[in-house]
């Protein structure tokens, strides 16, 4: 009998079932790159979005060499005014911006979510542990520091990043229509007479 249950826990270690313990070893061997790649994808991607919408079709076009460059010449572009490829690719460089009001953008505010989560998510597991019940909130203190790298790249591109349009101010007219009485009777005598 005891042989017999030998068996059957080797077969289910070799079965590859993901238990808790398992995920909890492929999340910390992914939270150090995911950290270290959050706050420059946060930054490319609100800095250049304006620059990729302009010039989508220019982008869907070229060879993946020039779509790298013309990549390299929205950042540069807009961090110092220059661009580091030229030739074709001048027409790519954007002029240098400085945008406070872009500093509140959607990465930010995921990065705020994040951070909020991780603080909330601590007091919880605080509160859960006095009480003899354990952590409840998962990870929050890895998934506190992502947000913090999404929090600073994000605004870090915002500042950077041209300011939208605005919408152009379209002004109406007002029409006044005057109300009519539909029961006024213009001669003012009732054509109707009593059947009394």
């Amino acid at each position: 009998m005891a042989r017999r249950g030998r068996r059957f826990r080797r077969i289910g270690r070799r079965s590859g079932r993901i238990t808790k313990q398992s995920f909890s070893r492929i999340g910390n061997k992914i939270f150090p790159f995911v950290k270290a790649v959050s706050a420059p994808i946060a930054f490319f991607e609100q800095i250049t979005a304006k620059d990729r919408q302009i010039f989508s079709s220019q982008l869907q076009t070229a060879s993946t060499t020039d779509q790298l460059k013309m990549l390299s010449n929205f950042v540069t572009g807009r961090l110092a005014g220059f661009g580091l490829f030229h030739g074709s690719l001048s027409g790519t460089i954007p002029n240098q911006t400085i945008n406070p009001s872009g500093v509140l953008n959607k990465w930010t505010n995921a990065g705020l979510i994040g951070i909020a989560y991780g603080v909330i998510g601590k007091a919880v597991n605080k509160m859960s542990n006095d009480m003899g019940a354990g952590s409840v909130v998962p990870e929050t203190a890895k998934i506190g520091s992502i947000a913090k790298s999404v929090l600073i790249g994000g605004a870090l591109g915002g500042f950077f990043d041209d300011a939208p349009d605005k919408p152009a101010i379209q002004q109406t007219q007002q029409i006044i229509r005057p109300l009519t009485n539909s029961f006024h009777n213009v001669s003012g005598s009732d054509s109707t007479e009593s059947s009394f």
